[in-house]
């Protein structure tokens, strides 16, 4: 019963959250959430144009959402990742852990991206400057 009650929440949340970024263009009306890191420093993280990429990725526009955010070529790993999560420790479903098991290796990889991307975007010389998002 409370896997029933688990995966309804977690489809009612995301059909909401899917529903909202499809209908509401970021980019024109600024109705998504601000940037905690970009209000503070004034640079772009690695998540910053991740609201106007997946709005244009839900409409089809992939290499227009690419230059939002490049990271959102990872969508489909996080989705995956984030049903692991839910059936390993929400659920308590054990016996998934076997067939998708994070290395350390791969942990610090995707760590490292992350901080490389985050700084190389910030960067205001050519080519980097097609990293950070349009303004």
């Amino acid at each position: 019963m409370k896997r029933i009650w688990v995966w309804s929440f977690l489809i009612m949340v995301s059909s909401i959250v899917l529903i909202f970024y499809y209908s509401t263009d970021p980019v024109h009306t600024h109705s998504g959430v601000p940037c905690t890191f970009k209000i503070v420093t004034g640079y772009n993280c690695s998540g910053c144009g991740g609201q106007r990429a997946l709005h244009l990725l839900l409409h089809g526009e992939f290499l227009q959402a690419l230059r939002y955010n490049f990271l959102i070529i990872f969508f489909p790993f996080f989705i995956y990742l984030l049903y692991v999560v839910i059936k390993v420790y929400i659920l308590k479903e054990n016996n998934h852990i076997p067939k998708f098991m994070f290395s350390n290796d791969l942990g610090t990889m995707v760590l490292v991206i992350v901080i490389l991307f985050t700084i190389l975007r910030n960067i205001p010389y050519k080519p980097f400057i097609y990293l950070a998002p349009p303004p």
